[in-house]
């Protein structure tokens, strides 16, 4: 929710954050990036998998561009 005496953040964690921004944004003075859990959920690969992790590309270019 907006603040009344400063501004007030969403943490953006998710695609449908970014997908939606506009809506978001009636409700917010800004956002915060949470990288790790979105590029995660942006790319489809649990980050503490030891088969993947060594794998994820954070510089993954669907992830640069929702960022």
């Amino acid at each position: 929710m907006r603040g009344e005496n400063g501004l007030q953040s969403v943490m953006s964690e998710i695609p449908n954050n970014v997908l939606l921004v506009e809506e978001f944004s009636k409700f917010t003075d800004g956002f915060s990036i949470g990288s790790n859990d979105l590029t995660q959920l942006a790319i489809g690969v649990n980050r503490d998998s030891e088969l993947f992790a060594a794998k994820i590309e954070k510089r993954d270019p669907g992830v640069m561009k929702i960022v």
